[in-house]
C-alpha cells in the first residue's frame, strides 16, 4: 500500500467514517440518557472518567510512533524494517493494554469511593477495565495502515465498534432496567446495574473492532504478508527499547490531557456549590438558576452532569472532525520532513491547516447559532438540563476552531518527531483551564459557562505559543493560519444564514423542521461563499478527488 495514496480520499474516508461512529454514538448516549437520567449517567461517566487516562496512554503513544515509522520505512522502501516495528509495536501494545486494565482493577474501589464519591459506579468501572486491552491491540493495526496512507481499515473497525456499542449498550441497559424491579426490588436500585450494562456494550464493542483487524491483517492481500524479511532477537529488543522510549512522552501528554478533565470534573462541581454559597441570592433570583437549585440534590454535580453529559458529547461530534484531518496528515507529513524538502512541507502544511478549517469551521460555526435547537431536538424530555446547556455549547463551540488548529499543530510537531512539545502544551493549556475555572465558573452568572469559556481561552493561548515554537523550530511561520481565512469567512455568512432563518421559521415550523431547513441553508451558504473566495483551491480539491493533478 503506497503512501502516496490520495490524502483527500483518506480523509473522505476517515470524515465518512467518524459521521457514522459519532452518529451512532449519539444513538447510544442519547437513549442512554432518557432511559438512565441524570443519577444513572453519573454512574456512566464516572467509568469512562477513570478509564480514558488509561486508555489514551495505552493508545496514543505506541500507534503515532508506528505510523511515523511505517511512512518513513515505505518512502525508502524498506519493507522488512516494517514488518519488524509493527510486530514489536503489537507485543509492547498487549503489554501496555494489560497493564492498564490490571490498574483500573487495582484503583477501582478507592477511585469510586474516595475520588468520585460514587461506589454505585464499581460494576460499570470493573467492567470497563478490559476494555483498555483490546483497545490498545486496535491502535496499533490503526497506526499501521494509516501510514501505509490506507484509512479504510481503521475507518471499518471503528464502524463496526460504533454499530456494537450502541445497538448492544442501549439494548442491555434497557433491559436491566425495565427489569429492575423483578431483579433488583426497584427501578433506582438497578440503575447502577443499568448503567454496567451500558458500559458491558463499550466493551464488547471494541472485542469486535479488535476481531476485525486481526482477521483483517491476514488476509493474503493484506501488505503485511508481502513484506518479507527476518531479524533476531537482539534486533527485536533494540526495536521495541526504540518504540518504547519515543512513545512515552505521547503517552504521557495523552494521559496528562484526560487526568486533567479527571481534575475539571471535581473543580466544576465544587467551583459551582461554591458558587452557589457566596451567591446564593443572585441564584434564587435567576429563574433557570432557582430551578436547579429545587430540581436537584446536588447543584454541583446536576451542573456539571449537563456539562459532560450533554455538552461535551454534542460538542465531541465537531472536535472529532478535526482529528481526521490530522491522522490522516501524518504521514504525509512525516514523509516531508524524512525527505526534507520544503516546499513538499509548505504544500502539506497548507492542505493540513486548510482541511482542518474547511471541516471544523462550518460545523463549529453551525453549532453554536443553532445550540438551542440541537438541544431541544436531542434532549426532549431534559428540558431544564437543555436551557442549562444552551450558553455553554455555544461558547465552546464558538471557540472550537481554534482546538481544532491547535490539534493541527501539534501534528507537526509528531511529525518532526517532537514528541516532548505536545506534553508541554497540555500542561501549559491544563494549567490556565483550572486557574480561569477557578475564576470563571465561581462568577454565578456565568456559572457552567465559564468552564466554556476556560477551555476556549486556553487553546487559544497555546495556538499562539505553539505557531511561535513551529516557526522557532521548524521555520513554519504562523502566516500559514491564513489559510483558514476562505472557511473562517464562509462559515460566518453561513452561521448568520442560518441563525436568522432558524428565527423567522421556529414559530411557524416547529424546532426540528426549523432546524434542519436552517442548517441546510446555512451549509449552502457555506459551500458557496467559500467557492467565491477560495475559487482555485476549491477547484484542486476537486481535482484530487478525481484522481487528477492539481
Amino acid at each position: 500500500m503506497s503512501t502516496k495514496k490520495g490524502f483527500l480520499r483518506n480523509t473522505a474516508v476517515m470524515f465518512a467514517a467518524m459521521f457514522i461512529s459519532k452518529a451512532l454514538g449519539a444513538v447510544l448516549k442519547i437513549p442512554l440518557g432518557n432511559i438512565l437520567g441524570g443519577e444513572g449517567m453519573g454512574y456512566f461517566t464516572t467509568a469512562y472518567s477513570i478509564f480514558m487516562p488509561v486508555l489514551s496512554f495505552a493508545c496514543a503513544g505506541i500507534p503515532t510512533i508506528l505510523t511515523r515509522a511505517v511512512a518513513g520505512y515505505a518512502a525508502c522502501g524498506e519493507y522488512g524494517r516494517i514488518r519488524v516495528t509493527r510486530r514489536c509495536s503489537l507485543l509492547l501494545a498487549l503489554a501496555v493494554g494489560i497493564a492498564g486494565a490490571a490498574l483500573i482493577y487495582a484503583a477501582a474501589v478507592p477511585f469510586v469511593c474516595y475520588i468520585a464519591n460514587s461506589p454505585e459506579s464499581l460494576p460499570g468501572v470493573l467492567i470497563i477495565a478490559p476494555a483498555t486491552v483490546f483497545c490498545s491491540v486496535t491502535a496499533v493495526y490503526r497506526g499501521y495502515y494509516e501510514g501505509l496512507s490506507d484509512a479504510l481499515p481503521t475507518a471499518m473497525s471503528q464502524v463496526i465498534e460504533s454499530f456494537v456499542r450502541a445497538g448492544l449498550g442501549v439494548g442491555l441497559s434497557y433491559y436491566v432496567y425495565v427489569n429492575g424491579e423483578r431483579f433488583f426490588g426497584s427501578q433506582a436500585a438497578a440503575l447502577p446495574y443499568s448503567a454496567a450494562a451500558a458500559v458491558l456494550g463499550v466493551t464488547v464493542s471494541e472485542l469486535c473492532g479488535m476481531v476485525y483487524m486481526l482477521f483483517r491483517s491476514r488476509r493474503s492481500s493484506d501488505s503485511f504478508r508481502m513484506y518479507g524479511g527476518k531479524t533476531d532477537d537482539t534486533d527485536m529488543l533494540a526495536v521495541c527499547r526504540e518504540i518504547f522510549v519515543k512513545s512515552l512522552p505521547i503517552s504521557l501528554g495523552a494521559a496528562a490531557s484526560n487526568l486533567l478533565s479527571l481534575a475539571d470534573m471535581l473543580t466544576i462541581s465544587n467551583c459551582i456549590d461554591l458558587s452557589a454559597n457566596l451567591f446564593a441570592e443572585y441564584w434564587e433570583r435567576d429563574a433557570v438558576l432557582s430551578e436547579v437549585t429545587a430540581a436537584s440534590s446536588g447543584t454541583g454535580n446536576f451542573m456539571y452532569g449537563c456539562y459532560a453529559g450533554m455538552i461535551m458529547s454534542v460538542y465531541m461530534l465537531a472536535a472529532a472532525a478535526s482529528g481526521v484531518v490530522a491522522r490522516c496528515a501524518l504521514p504525509r507529513l512525516a514523509c516531508t520532513a524524512e525527505t526534507g524538502g520544503t516546499a513538499a512541507r509548505d504544500r502539506e502544511v497548507k492542505l493540513l491547516i486548510k482541511g482542518t478549517a474547511v471541516i471544523t469551521a462550518p460545523l463549529t460555526v453551525l453549532m453554536a447559532v443553532l445550540a438551542e435547537p440541537i438541544l431541544m431536538i436531542l434532549y426532549p424530555s431534559r428540558t431544564l438540563e437543555a436551557r442549562v446547556s444552551v450558553l455553554p455549547l455555544a461558547v465552546l463551540c464558538a471557540g472550537g476552531l481554534a482546538a481544532a488548529l491547535l490539534g493541527a499543530v501539534c501534528v507537526i510537531f509528531n511529525a518532526y518527531g517532537d514528541f516532548g512539545f505536545p506534553i508541554k502544551l497540555t500542561l501549559i493549556g491544563g494549567a490556565v483551564k483550572l486557574l480561569t475555572n477557578a475564576v470563571f465558573i465561581i462568577m454565578p452568572f456565568l456559572n457552567i459557562t465559564g468552564a466554556a469559556v476556560s477551555a476556549v481561552l486556553s487553546n487559544v493561548i497555546c495556538l499562539v505559543y505553539a505557531l511561535k515554537q513551529a516557526d522557532k523550530k521548524f521555520g513554519i511561520s504562523s502566516a500559514c493560519m491564513r489559510h483558514v481565512l476562505p472557511s473562517l469567512a464562509a462559515s460566518l455568512g453561513g452561521g448568520a444564514a442560518a441563525f436568522m432563518f432558524y428565527r423567522g421559521l421556529n414559530g411557524d415550523t416547529g424546532v426540528p423542521a426549523a432546524f434542519v431547513l436552517s442548517a441546510l441553508l446555512g451549509g449552502s451558504a457555506y459551500i458557496l461563499i467559500l467557492f467565491i473566495s477560495d475559487a482555485s483551491d476549491c477547484m484542486a480539491v476537486l481535482k484530487r478527488l478525481r484522481g487528477e493533478r492539481a
